[in-house]
């Protein structure tokens, strides 16, 4: 089975894209090779060089909670629009209400905790914050003002809502992936110049060293898998989900094909033969 696994690692699993007995291209629409000079190589050529690693696409975990939310957020609004139908309105409400924004927060976290690489932070969620507080903030007015302002409050979640949902698709224009160099834990001695900032001149499985740019940062980490180590490299975008650095945009991403016409000047190892798809999976 973890051979299986292995042999999907960088190509990714073909039941992403609803082809379960067909391994996916070593290029997808939109991927790119890394620029000359580069030393670069694909999942089925292996020897040596950054290869691309295929994350699980946003689609599927985030489509269907964000679809649904809605649904339950204007539900939340019928039991104090016409009262008295439930055992108890405002509990009702609240219920539906939990549920929407449940399953647009929960959703979006774990599919950004699940990339390796990606940012921790709650807060560079790609959630529309200042709507959903603003509408927080106003609606205990309700009670002390008007009731009529709790439907402006509504109003308010509603355009949160939409915001979020396009914060989200911003996060999931480019698909997630990241470029791996085999290497062994002596190859990495932290010298690199600016703008690199070095984070651990120490190999580790964590960051190691990154660039901020406008809309996030290009981040070198170290990962290891079925006891082979890895240079791991990625743009980390400002949501905190992972995108392929090497990859066709909708619009330019300041800074960053600046910064990537220039390699790392790292040694990497050849690739590992079991962690390379085999003729007969192709």
């Amino acid at each position: 089975m973890e051979a299986s696994l292995d042999r999907h690692w960088l190509l990714g699993e073909p039941g992403w894209w609803k082809k379960s007995d067909e391994a996916p291209p070593d290029f997808r629409a939109g991927e790119l090779p890394p620029p000359l000079p580069w030393v670069s190589t694909t999942p089925r050529i292996g020897n040596f060089g950054w290869c691309r690693q295929r994350m699980r696409p946003l689609v599927w975990p985030l489509l269907r909670p964000l679809a649904w939310a809605p649904l339950f957020l204007f539900l939340s609004a019928i039991p104090l629009a016409i009262p008295g139908r439930t055992p108890d309105d405002q509990v009702t409400s609240m219920f539906f209400f939990s549920i929407s924004w449940g399953l647009v927060f929960l959703p979006i976290l774990f599919a950004r905790n699940a990339q390796p690489m990606s940012e921790e932070s709650l807060l560079s969620l790609p959630v529309d914050w200042v709507s959903l507080a603003l509408a927080s903030a106003v609606f205990p007015l309700h009670l002390s003002i008007d009731p009529r302002i709790g439907w402006l409050s509504y109003a308010m979640y509603w355009v949160a809502y939409v915001r979020t949902v396009q914060l989200v698709q911003e996060a999931m224009m480019t698909p997630p992936a990241r470029f791996l160099l085999p290497i062994e834990p002596d190859d990495w001695s932290g010298e690199l110049g600016p703008p690199w900032e070095i984070s651990s001149a120490k190999w580790s499985r964590k960051r190691l060293a990154s660039v901020d740019l406008p809309n996030g940062a290009v981040v070198l980490s170290g990962s290891s898998r079925s006891g082979h180590d890895f240079l791991s490299l990625a743009f980390v975008h400002r949501s905190g989900f992972v995108q392929d650095p090497f990859h066709e945009r909708p619009s330019a991403e300041s800074g960053l094909a600046e910064l990537l016409t220039h390699p790392l000047e790292v040694v990497g190892r050849e690739w590992p033969g079991s962690l390379l798809p085999t003729s007969e999976e192709e």
